[in-house]
């Protein structure tokens, strides 16, 4: 385990362990919150496809880990029925850290 991969929430009794993710899987994260904070509402798998540079609907590659991870829930039952979990928040936070450091080297 990585300190990348801890985050703090308010104290030791909060202390979650985020699983890793593929470039892939963070790119797909990272859009998904921007269209999210652009649109007011999630993107369709088809426009997470088109995105991704895919063929039609197989935005399920990405899509499917991120449940498993926790990052992202899927709703039954509506058109844009993916949104990003309490997990996948403090995820992007720690990306968001990340790509900073990273642009200070």
């Amino acid at each position: 385990m990585q300190i990348d991969d801890i985050a703090f929430i308010q104290n030791d009794e909060d202390l979650i362990t985020l699983p890793p993710l593929t470039d892939k899987q963070e790119e797909c994260l990272v859009y998904l919150f921007s269209y999210f904070t652009e649109h007011r509402y999630y993107p369709t798998q088809r426009e997470i496809a088109q995105q991704m540079h895919l063929k039609s609907n197989s935005a399920a590659i990405f899509i499917e880990p991120l449940i498993k991870k926790g990052y992202i829930e899927k709703e039954p039952g509506k058109n844009r029925n993916i949104h990003i979990t309490k997990a996948g928040f403090l995820k992007l936070k720690l990306i968001e850290k990340k790509r900073k450091e990273k642009d200070k080297l």
